[in-house]
């Protein structure tokens, strides 16, 4: 073949694939605008918008795609709908009877609860936070709850935490079952600028962030609850409510005034309620610093609780489960089992994923020198 020939049979070739590729591209546009009924335009975009999906298209196959954008008012009213099986009004009891000087019967505005409760076992257990002027009347006779099903529950058993954080009360739904559940949030679940949800009534969402972790006081205390979170947002009127990530996956309480508690705190008293067993917490007694949060002229170590005395308290409570297994002042507790001791794990919240009557290995330094000693956790008295 002649040089000529070549060039020219070269230059039919490429028209040929150019007008393949363009019949193509032509092609999939006719598909998807006649067909599809998607008038977005293919190959200019990185980003897919699920909430631009239409019902022609049943199936999404996403492969290295650079964004996936979902809107957050979406995504909001997606965890509000997945949340409300799990939540239930709680109302002033009213009678059956109707007066016969009145013209229409009581009636229970479902919009507007006293409290919203979150079901914590799948029986009817449940939760809420309680403002302190319903404490004194909060009780089996007073109350009902109605669930998303519009179903008036009793309530026969109640079980408020005194002294506590978080202002929880407990309570049961008389013949409740196939309740839905959510799950607690762990605190390795938990950082800096996770998406939340504050549900602040039965209808009402509001988004919120996390913007920072705190314990409080210095001197903590193995019973005490100490973690806190921050939030970014607006806090303004949230008091006695829940909040949620994203996930509808339970987070935190915020109480009467506003402090926010997280509810791995009271992962005992969860796991008390699922084995039916009284709801006492688990009793170390010990008084310590943070060696996280603190520095000490006299110590290098950066982690673990000190147990520290003060004038106003030991360091470590006499016949206290710690001072039987033989801790003392200026002994540092670094681990316990196999969880260690650090800045996002404190001991009071180790402590409190026990129950009392556990045993637990509790490994600590004293006189720089590590240490092993097993002991059986007590039941918090009642009187702390």
């Amino acid at each position: 073949m002649s040089g000529k020939n070549s060039r020219r049979f070269l230059g039919i070739v490429l028209v040929a694939v150019l007008c393949g590729l363009a019949a193509g591209v032509l092609g999939e546009i006719v598909t998807r605008v006649y067909l599809l009924k998607d008038f977005s335009l293919p190959y200019l975009t990185s980003e897919v918008n699920l909430t631009d999906l239409n019902g022609s298209r049943s199936n999404l196959i996403i492969r290295d795609a650079k964004k996936v954008v979902v809107n957050q008012d979406v995504k909001v009213s997606e965890t509000l709908n997945s949340l409300r099986p799990s939540l239930v009004g709680i109302f002033k009891t009213l009678s059956s009877k109707t007066p016969a000087d009145k013209l229409a019967p009581d009636y229970y505005k479902l919009d507007e609860p006293l409290l919203v409760g979150l079901i914590i076992t799948s029986d009817g257990w449940a939760v809420a936070s309680l403002p302190p002027d319903k404490q004194k009347d909060f009780n089996s006779k007073n109350y009902v709850a109605i669930g998303s099903d519009r179903k008036v529950y009793s309530l026969d058993k109640i079980e408020i935490l005194q002294d506590n954080p978080g202002d929880l009360v407990i309570f049961h739904l008389v013949g409740a079952t196939n309740f839905t559940v959510k799950k607690i949030v762990p605190r390795t679940d938990l950082s800096v600028g996770l998406s939340l949800l504050a549900i602040n009534g039965l209808n009402e969402a509001r988004p919120l962030n996390i913007s920072f972790f705190m314990k409080t006081p210095a001197i903590l205390n193995s019973e005490t609850i100490n973690a806190r979170l921050g939030l970014s947002g607006d806090l303004s009127d949230l008091k006695n409510t829940f909040v949620f990530n994203l996930a509808g996956d339970l987070v935190a309480f915020i109480d009467s005034s506003r402090e926010i508690v997280p509810a791995f705190s009271y992962n005992s008293v969860w796991q008390n309620i699922l084995k039916q067993k009284p709801l006492s917490r688990p009793y170390l007694g010990v008084n310590y610093l943070d060696l996280s949060n603190a520095k000490l002229l006299t110590n290098t170590l950066d982690k673990g609780a000190l147990l520290y005395q003060t004038a106003a308290s030991p360091a470590v409570i006499k016949n206290s489960p710690a001072a039987l297994a033989g801790l003392k002042a200026g002994d540092i507790i670094s681990w316990v089992d196999n969880q260690e001791i650090k800045a996002t794990s404190d001991l009071a919240d180790i402590i409190a994923n026990y129950n009392s009557g556990d045993t637990v290995t509790i490994t600590y330094f004293r006189d720089g020198q590590e240490r092993e000693v097993e002991l059986k956790l007590g039941a918090l008295p009642q009187n702390k």
